[in-house]
C-alpha cells in the first residue's frame, strides 16, 4: 500500500513562503511613496499655517503696540519686525533644518508694513514649496488673510 506524501504535509514550501515575501515587498514598496507624499504635503501645509498665524500676529500687534510693523524675510527666515526700532518681535526658519521644512518666496520681496489701523501699503503674497506640494498665502491690504 503506498501512502501519498501530501497528505502528511505540515507548513509552507520555500516557494510559497518566497511569493508571500515578494508580494508583501511590492506592497510596502507602494505604500511607502504614497505616505512619503503625504508627510511631505503635511510638512508643506504646517509651514502655510505658520505663515497664516504669523501674518495674523503681525497684525495684531501692530494695532494692539500701535505702532507699524513690517513683515520681511531675511534668508529662510520669516520676521515680524517693528518698523521704527527695527527690533525683531517675532521670527520663523523655513527649509532644510527646521521643523517647517518648505521652500518660501515672498512677493513684494522686500515685505509689507502693517499699520496701527490694520491697513498695510500693499498685498503681500508668501509662497510655500516642496517636492511638488504648493500652497500660497495671501494678505490684502485691508488685512484679510487667505490660504490657497
Amino acid at each position: 500500500m503506498m501512502r501519498a506524501w501530501r497528505a502528511n504535509r505540515v507548513g509552507f514550501t520555500l516557494i510559497e513562503a518566497l511569493t508571500v515575501v515578494v508580494i508583501l515587498g511590492i506592497l510596502v514598496t507602494i505604500s511607502g511613496a504614497s505616505v512619503s507624499r503625504q508627510l511631505t504635503r503635511d510638512r508643506v501645509d504646517r509651514a502655510a499655517a505658520a505663515v497664516e498665524g504669523m501674518l495674523v500676529e503681525a497684525t495684531q500687534l501692530a494695532v494692539r503696540r500701535r505702532v507699524p510693523m513690517r513683515i520681511r524675510r531675511s534668508g529662510r527666515v520669516l520676521e515680524i519686525v517693528e518698523r521704527g526700532t527695527g527690533t525683531v518681535v517675532r521670527s520663523r526658519g523655513f527649509g532644510a533644518g527646521s521643523d517647517l521644512d518648505a521652500t518660501l518666496t515672498m512677493s513684494p520681496s522686500d515685505g509689507v508694513t502693517i499699520f496701527p489701523t490694520g491697513r498695510a501699503d500693499g498685498v503681500l503674497t508668501v509662497t510655500l514649496e516642496g517636492e511638488g506640494t504648493r500652497f500660497v498665502v495671501g494678505r490684502s491690504a485691508t488685512g484679510i488673510v487667505r490660504r490657497q
